[in-house]
């Protein structure tokens, strides 16, 4: 029988704590192929804009769940928006609640908002 096994208490985020986090998984747990992240955006926070033509890596984002804001009285519900296409005139824009998912192509341009006033924890799962 052949696994590993990784955990954020073992992996450095590669995002300062005050904006959320992200842990990539792939190297930690052996990947050969897929690439698996867990990003924590905080209320008012964004990824970078990108796509993955240049190494054909499709992406699926997870929305597993969210947490109250540091300086919330109330959660909200957590909510993330992706917007497709290019960065200052965007195609669409498709909001996602925590068991919902979407499939990027790697050829479409992306960024991820968290629009909603609680924290977003999502799954981030990528492979050529």
């Amino acid at each position: 029988m052949d696994y590993t096994t990784a955990s954020t208490d073992d992996i450095d985020s590669v995002v300062p704590e005050e904006y959320g986090g992200m842990w990539f998984f792939r190297e930690p747990l052996d990947c050969e192929n897929l690439g698996i992240t867990l990003l924590e955006l905080e209320p008012g926070g964004k990824g970078k804009h990108h796509a993955h033509a240049a190494d054909g890596q499709e992406e699926v984002y997870l929305v597993v769940g969210g947490e109250q804001a540091d300086d919330a009285d109330e959660v909200g519900d957590p909510e993330l928006t992706v917007r497709l296409g290019p960065e200052d005139d965007h195609e669409a824009e498709v909001t996602l609640e925590p068991g919902e998912a979407i499939r990027v192509s790697p050829e479409t341009q992306r960024q991820l908002h968290n629009h909603s006033d609680a924290r977003v924890r999502l799954v981030v799962a990528g492979a050529p």
